[in-house]
């Protein structure tokens, strides 16, 4: 009869308290930035997460990563012990200093009333919030291994641990009211931007898609928070608006710095640009497409090819000069508004 094979043996698993471990608020987060944790984290948030190359480690309880595809600012704040809500408006001060687009909190535990902020705030911000748990396991006297669940905030129904302690004292929600049915002009928009999102698809865009809407805007996503840009029917006028919004208390700088360089973007891009900066935390820059018939169902591909191509050229002309921006370098000059106010910027060629 054949020799059995020795099985290696068994060790036990021992659960760790992270701060015996991670003795300091740096070393916790040193090791957040490791490339073999990046990988680790990133898995349980569902996130491609990449270092900003040549940044150094600020001396804050929290880190600025990339997300790969779109490039669009993580912030990754580490708690060594449990975050409480007392914790958020600092978690909240640092995502607004960074324009983050994506928050990740990691801690041991969260209480209840975290998790329930946390998941009110996806439902109310265009910011993604996710709160992960860190587990320290020991196997036997040497192994060790780190963990992440995602507990709270941006996670699909059924992820939550249930045996999260802290979580199991939160109340019950109530169940979701049946949507009322779509108007006949609301289900008309969602046909529209469902076949404008199927090409932008098939075309593999720079503009991310995300769900198609009943109304008569969808915005998608650019660079970095205060800034979207908005596809528009314009039933009233019979036309449609590719738009770049800024918006919050920067919109002003933001925009007069951009109109800096509205002569080489509006060669760039080889569109007319409509500027306006006339709100205090709204300023738009837009392009626009008239005589449009949207009851005319045959001439729809010919429109959503329009907003493809424009949101195309906003983005390749606006990304990286929304990431470079600096607030604090707009110096304002006596009357410049008002020069910048519905002004119509022709380019200077067509875009070859």
């Amino acid at each position: 009869m054949p020799k059995r094979a020795a099985k290696p043996k068994l060790g036990r698993l021992e659960k760790l308290d992270p701060t015996d471990y991670w003795q300091t608020q740096a070393d916790f987060q040193q090791w957040l930035t490791e490339a073999e944790t990046l990988e680790l984290l990133g898995e349980a948030a569902g996130l491609s997460l990449d270092p900003l190359e040549d940044e150094a480690l600020p001396e804050l309880d929290y880190v600025l990563l990339t997300e790969a595809e779109s490039r669009l600012p993580v912030l990754v704040a580490a708690y060594r012990s449990g975050a409480d809500l007392s914790d958020l408006g600092q978690l909240l001060a640092w995502a607004a200093a960074e324009h983050a687009a994506k928050v990740v909190w990691v801690a041991p535990d969260f209480s209840a009333s975290v998790a329930l902020t946390l998941d009110w705030l996806n439902q109310r911000s265009e910011v993604t919030f996710l709160g992960l748990t860190v587990e320290l396991w020991q196997i036997g006297k040497t192994a060790m291994a780190a963990n992440f669940i995602p507990v709270c905030g941006a996670v699909e129904d059924g992820e939550i641990d249930p045996e999260a302690e802290d979580l199991e004292e939160t109340p019950a929600r109530e169940p979701e009211p049946e949507p009322e049915p779509l108007t006949p002009l609301q289900q008309e928009n969602l046909e529209f931007w469902s076949g404008m999102c199927d090409r932008m698809d098939r075309q593999g865009s720079l503009v991310k898609p995300g769900s198609p809407t009943s109304e008569a805007t969808m915005g998608f996503a650019i660079a970095r928070a205060g800034f979207r840009l908005n596809a528009i029917l314009d039933r009233d006028h019979g036309s449609l608006y590719t738009e770049l919004l800024l918006s919050g208390i920067d919109a002003q700088p933001h925009f007069h710095l951009l109109a800096e360089e509205r002569e080489a973007i509006a060669d760039e891009m080889g569109l007319p640009l409509i500027w306006d900066g006339a709100g205090d935390q709204a300023c738009m820059v837009a392009s626009t497409l008239a005589a449009v018939d949207l009851g005319d169902r045959d001439r729809w591909p010919e429109y959503q090819a329009w907003f493809c191509d424009c949101l195309e050229r906003f983005y390749e002309a606006f990304f990286d000069r929304i990431k470079r921006l600096d607030a604090n370098g707009y110096q304002p000059l006596p009357k410049q508004r008002a020069s910048l106010t519905d002004t119509l910027v022709l380019p200077a060629r067509p875009r070859g």
